[in-house]
């Protein structure tokens, strides 16, 4: 492999717990995925509270580590919720997404999880296909639960996996 391919070969992420020095990390992506995005204290508080369990997608090409995704679960087994999911836009459509939230799944099951549940968007279909994909059911509906740029409200959907 010449250097001119090796420099700009497609990254390689590894999936790895992340704690609170990943926060401004965290809120960048979360900004760059959702319209009322959280703040780096909203992270830290979430990425040093002990119920949190919190895994990235890193670049391990990269002397400085890019996060390509972040899921953040809150653990209390038997059960688990997902309080966000998100991947880079620009890594979006590669697997990632999926590869993240399968290997974060697998950390909440040795956690102690039996159920995992999430809310999303119903006009969110891409995630919703990843969910579909990883087991996760359609178990509720929140009628205009979240707001968007534009105002108008959508329907959160709530989904279910059992592990």
């Amino acid at each position: 492999m010449s250097l001119f391919s090796t420099f700009f070969a497609k990254p390689h992420y590894v999936i790895r717990p992340i704690g609170a020095d990943h926060a401004y990390d965290c809120a960048k992506l979360h900004a760059a995925s959702f319209a009322f995005p959280w703040s780096k204290i909203d992270f830290e508080s979430l990425l040093t509270d002990r119920t949190v369990l919190t895994d990235g997608a890193m670049n391990e090409r990269l002397l400085k580590d890019e996060m390509g995704g972040m899921a953040l679960s809150r653990l209390l087994p038997p059960d688990a919720e997902i309080l966000t999911f998100a991947v880079d836009p620009a890594r979006r459509g590669e697997g990632l997404g999926r590869a993240l939230l399968s290997a974060h799944m697998s950390n909440l099951e040795r956690g102690g999880a039996r159920l995992v549940f999430l809310e999303v968007g119903e006009d969110n279909a891409a995630a919703l296909k990843v969910y579909e994909r990883l087991g996760y059911k359609i178990i509720g509906r929140r009628e205009n639960y979240y707001q968007r740029p534009n105002g108008e409200r959508q329907a959160a959907l709530t989904m279910r996996c059992e592990l």
